[in-house]
């Protein structure tokens, strides 16, 4: 009996099903539409919707603070925020749709296109901060460093006597 169990537990742990759900969820807030197996789409389903129904519903502050737990990146929480206001507008469910795409070849599952009922395009641009590029910086001088203390091989060349 299957009292009281909720959800799919997908052949893994707490962890490992928590980050597949994590990614998940990050992937279709910056695609816009993921192709995943059907258990996973179902799986996920309900935690895409009480997002968009927060980022929807709630105060902006912690409609934020909710999608940044999901992306862990403020710039793309924004763009998320104000793309999808603008794209749903009052709509408080029914954010997502599953259609059936194929079936994979290697195990026969069904592969099923995970994506918003209306189409949302999400532009997230990559911005490059200090830290990166003071890593960056101190990677490029360590590299080069260590190829001058490297000793150099000489290669001879013999010839051969006919």
């Amino acid at each position: 009996m299957k009292h009281r169990i909720f959800g799919k537990k997908l052949g893994r742990n707490h962890n490992e099903r928590k980050a597949l759900f994590s990614s998940l969820a990050k992937a279709i807030f910056i695609n816009g539409s993921i192709d995943t197996t059907q258990a996973r789409a179902t799986a996920i389903v309900s935690t895409i919707e009480s997002l968009s129904n927060t980022i929807i519903t709630k105060p902006d502050l912690i409609a934020r603070r909710e999608l940044f737990k999901v992306l862990q990146n403020q710039t793309w929480v924004n763009n998320v925020v104000k793309t999808f206001k603008e794209t749903f507008g009052d709509q408080t469910s029914n954010f997502t749709k599953i259609t059936k795409v194929k079936r994979r070849f290697g195990d026969d599952s069904l592969i099923v296109k995970l994506s918003f009922v209306k189409p949302v395009k999400f532009d997230i641009k990559k911005i490059s901060t200090k830290v990166e590029e003071k890593k960056g910086s101190k990677a490029d001088t360590k590299k080069i460093e260590k190829k001058d203390l490297k000793p150099k091989k000489i290669v001879k060349k013999i010839k051969e006597t006919k």
